[in-house]
């Protein structure tokens, strides 16, 4: 049995109800998380259910593949909004995103929700098999990858995207393209192609493909599953 951790991302699309208030920055940063929930003109959903971009979507399949083959998944998001949000966790609809703001205003805001560290004490302190960093290049500002990455214990292996200077610092990380090419080549978005890599990587563990080494990995998200492949467990 696998342990992995997905680290995914908030995004623009989500599915509010529309009998709910949508709440701004101001008015998040002013009221405690509590307090927005327990109003009467709020309804709350589970985060999992809330991000309804296509990203989110082949993710949410992902995740459901693995844990039906009795794997171990925990799956959290980087929200704008309230920092790092585990996928049951209620909350209420919001408009806040780290794409519409500068690089200085994305390390600031991700310092005053506390992420990184979050981040870094769940990378550190978890034995977790795989972690997968599902995220944009302004998430990956939010998380601070390099320093991130430098309390993954040397056991796990990290999965990143379009990080490849990063990534080559450490023999346990990779890096794996998602860029216009690659997306094109899936028949696919930019913005869904790296949910789509982990629905892929998924579909092959539920056939029971061998992993052998940490390129696998990458072969396996970069791959759909087609042909019966050889039995085989991880680690």
């Amino acid at each position: 049995m696998m342990r992995v951790l997905i680290i995914d991302q908030c995004s623009n699309s989500k599915s509010s109800p529309r009998d709910s208030v949508v709440f701004d920055a101001p008015e998040i940063d002013d009221t405690s998380l509590d307090a927005l929930r327990s109003r009467e003109d709020v309804v709350s959903v589970p985060a999992r259910k809330l991000y309804a971009g296509r990203q989110q979507q082949y993710v949410s399949n992902a995740v459901d593949s693995l844990r039906a083959n009795e794997h171990s998944v925990d799956r959290h998001f980087i929200s704008a909004g309230f920092g790092l949000v585990a996928e049951n966790e209620e909350l209420p609809p919001y408009n806040v995103t780290f794409a519409d703001m500068a690089a200085a205003e994305i390390e600031s805001r991700a310092e005053s929700l506390g992420i990184v560290e979050q981040i870094r004490n769940m990378v550190s302190s978890e034995s977790y098999d795989i972690v997968f960093f599902s995220l944009g290049s302004d998430y990956y500002r939010a998380i601070d990858l390099p320093e991130t990455l430098s309390v993954l214990p040397t056991e796990t292996i990290g999965v990143t995207f379009n990080q490849e200077e990063v990534a080559d610092q450490y023999a346990n990380v990779i890096s794996i393209p998602a860029r216009t090419e690659q997306a094109k080549e899936h028949g696919t978005i930019v913005v869904a192609l790296k949910g789509l890599y982990l629905e892929n990587f998924a579909g092959q563990v539920a056939n029971k493909t061998s992993i052998e080494s940490i390129d696998d990995i990458a072969g396996f998200c970069t791959t759909e599953l087609t042909t019966q492949r050889n039995l085989g467990e991880f680690l």
